[in-house]
């Protein structure tokens, strides 16, 4: 008799998982500036992007009726694993000098079949995470041009461009730690960030739009400068405010100005 009865509940269960359907999205993202697609190879009349990777994780898409579900990552093997995605959109050639030759422009993963309105990620890695040995990490977290060893963390996002005679790059990245790596006990400064676009549907494409970055960071002064993060970097505070991040205290305190749905 039990021979039976293990059969139909396996036959309910069954039926039970092939009831809750599924989509596969795809997220994508592209880099401009001003509308204009920007790229390693000079795409822009005026600007060249040099850098543009960036971690992100909790991707959530927002119902119509207000609930949320997260998307459920395909774990690829390279650039997804539980709920953190690299995001790497320069391709090492041009003028992407400290670039790589593989690329990845895209969240992919599963949700319920539904109506959706509205996008949230953060961009950085998770604490625990990001203090944890390189060495030993799994993807995305085993890229080492993302790892700052000095900092004992990753930089949450690398970011460059250039002009004819000028130039700005941005590190993104926990500052003030204390300890030793696996074994941080905190971070004065997070310099995390949460995107909210509430205008996005499935289908978008997600824009990094440098024209905010480029107004703060004198990139065309005729003097190259650089932001690493530190607390004694001037240079860093009035980028940081296109993040959203007060850069006395690294946290959040405004939206950020870098990430829109479609042409901005």
């Amino acid at each position: 008799m039990s021979k039976p009865l293990t059969i139909i509940v396996f036959f309910f269960f069954g039926l039970s998982a092939c009831s809750r359907q599924e989509a596969t999205v795809s997220i994508p993202f592209a880099a401009t500036i001003g509308g204009q697609a920007v790229g390693c190879q000079g795409l822009h009349a005026a600007f060249r992007m040099t850098d543009l990777r960036f971690y992100v994780y909790q991707p959530t898409l927002h119902r119509n009726d207000g609930t949320s579900v997260s998307v459920r990552l395909h774990e690829n093997g390279r650039w997804q694993r539980d709920e953190l995605v690299l995001i790497d959109l320069e391709d090492g050639s041009g003028d992407c000098r400290n670039g790589t030759r593989d690329t990845n422009n895209e969240i992919i993963g599963n949700v319920p079949v539904d109506e959706y309105q509205g996008l949230t990620f953060s961009i950085g890695v998770p604490f625990e995470r990001n203090h944890a040995d390189p060495l030993t990490a799994s993807a995305p977290l085993d890229d080492s041009t993302m790892h700052w060893h000095w900092r004992s963390g990753y930089k949450f996002l690398r970011a460059g461009f250039e002009t004819a005679n000028d130039g700005f790059w941005i590190h993104l990245g926990s500052a003030g730690c204390l300890g030793t790596v696996q074994n941080i006990k905190s971070c004065r400064f997070s310099n995390r960030f949460d995107v909210t676009l509430d205008d996005f549907q499935l289908g978008d494409e997600i824009t990094i739009d440098f024209t905010a970055l480029l107004s703060t960071s004198n990139s065309i002064d005729g003097t190259q400068a650089d932001c690493s993060s530190g607390p004694a970097e001037e240079t860093c505070r009035e980028p940081f405010t296109v993040f959203g991040i007060d850069f006395d205290t690294g946290e959040q305190v405004s939206e950020q100005q870098l990430f829109f749905v479609g042409q901005h």
